[in-house]
């Protein structure tokens, strides 16, 4: 899934901006907040639980525009709270494990809060069905720090990697209501050990400051033009 994050990010930079050209609009921001779990489908397993809740922060770095098609390259921090616990302790073998204490096993069985940092370079494609509506294909890749060891991921650094899609519908003249669904990837490229990484299908509810619709941007740069 990285990979796959990696190359959306890159292609979709490269050839937007060959063809559009950067829109000059004020600083948009936003604010998120989601729960995500593996407790679903494709990443359903019996064999553990793993859910969280969390608060993302996002801020606009760059804006292209070509007709009603819309690429934004946004900066993002992140606080994820999540929950974990065993439930088959023989789906943690200890053999690839160097200097774990014997009873890791029964360590892991029982339920822990996990607590994450993560920081996300992310591209977002939209286009404008109406003026106050707006859907959207979602990219981030990042690096996360997370507190506790599970039988999955290793403690300390690892990578966030979202990929998703969404909707914004307009409130008012410059906040939109943000909307979407993004499956998220933990690990850490082999790091350190173990590394399955955790997989979760989440839900994000949010609000977006200073976004304005094509046609007002249009409307500016003929105003100034005429000056």
């Amino acid at each position: 899934m990285r990979l796959i994050s990696l190359s959306l990010l890159c292609v979709l930079f490269n050839l937007f901006t060959i063809q559009s050209q950067e829109k000059k609009t004020a600083k948009r921001w936003g604010v998120q907040f989601g729960l995500g779990t593996q407790q679903a489908k494709p990443f359903h397993s019996l064999d553990y639980d793993y859910q969280n809740a969390f608060i993302l922060g996002q801020i606009q770095l760059k804006n292209f525009q070509l007709n009603k098609i819309n690429l934004s390259i946004l900066a993002e921090g992140g606080y994820y709270k999540g929950q974990h616990k065993l439930i088959n302790k023989w789906f943690a073998g200890t053999d690839k494990f160097d200097g774990f204490p014997d009873d890791f096993q029964q360590q892991m069985l029982k339920e822990k809060d996990l607590h994450q940092l993560a920081i996300h370079l992310a591209a977002e494609l939209s286009y404008y069905v109406k003026q106050r509506i707006m859907i959207y294909f979602y990219s981030a890749i990042g690096p996360l720090w997370t507190s506790k060891q599970t039988e999955r991921l290793a403690a300390g650094f690892a990578f966030s990697d979202n990929i998703g899609i969404g909707y914004k519908l307009r409130l008012t003249r410059n906040t939109w209501l943000d909307n979407s669904m993004v499956l998220r990837h933990e690990s850490n490229a082999d790091l350190k050990f173990p590394n399955s990484g955790h997989n979760t299908l989440g839900v994000r509810l949010g609000l977006v400051f200073n976004l304005n619709p094509p046609q007002r941007v249009v409307a500016l740069q003929q105003a100034r033009q005429k000056l």
